[in-house]
C-alpha cells in the first residue's frame, strides 16, 4: 500500500496499489460469547472482516415474529468499526440466521432470528465490508 508523503508525485502505479493491510487486533466477546476466529483487512478505502463466535450462554429463542431481545455478542476493535450504524446477517450453526446491528462504538447486537428458532451452544458467524470514511 502506498504511504503518501508530502511532495510525492501522483502516478497510475501508486493510485492502483490496492495491497491489503492486514489488521491484527481482535474483537472482545460479550458475556457468553467467545471469539473463535477473526480476520480483517483494509484496502483501497474499504474494510472487510469476518468473525466466528462460540455461544455458551442461556438459550436465546425467537418469538413467532422473529423478535429477540437485543443481545450484545461482541465489541469491535477501533480500526474495524463502521462510521454509521450498519446491519448484516449472521448464521447460527448452519441451521438458522438473523440480523446483527453494528454501532460506531463497536457494539455488535443480535437483533432478530428466524421465527421460533433458537441459539443454544452454537457458533455464530458473520462478516461485513464498508467504506472507511
Amino acid at each position: 500500500m502506498t504511504l503518501w508523503q508530502p511532495g510525492m508525485t501522483i502516478t497510475a502505479e501508486r493510485l492502483n496499489d490496492f495491497t491489503p493491510l492486514p489488521l491484527t487486533t481482535a474483537p472482545t466477546g460479550a458475556v457468553g460469547f467467545t471469539v473463535s476466529a477473526f480476520s480483517a483487512r483494509k484496502a483501497a478505502g474499504m474494510i472487510e472482516w469476518a468473525v466466528m463466535l462460540t455461544y455458551a450462554g442461556s438459550t436465546i429463542t425467537a418469538g413467532a415474529t422473529g423478535n429477540i431481545t437485543d443481545t450484545l455478542c461482541m465489541t469491535l476493535p477501533a480500526d474495524c468499526r463502521p462510521t454509521a450504524e450498519t446491519y448484516t446477517l449472521y448464521e447460527v450453526g448452519g441451521i438458522t440466521a438473523g440480523s446483527v446491528r453494528m454501532l460506531p462504538d463497536g457494539q455488535c447486537l443480535l437483533t432478530t432470528l428466524y421465527p421460533t428458532s433458537s441459539i443454544g451452544a452454537n457458533s455464530v458467524k458473520f462478516g461485513t465490508s464498508f467504506a472507511t470514511g
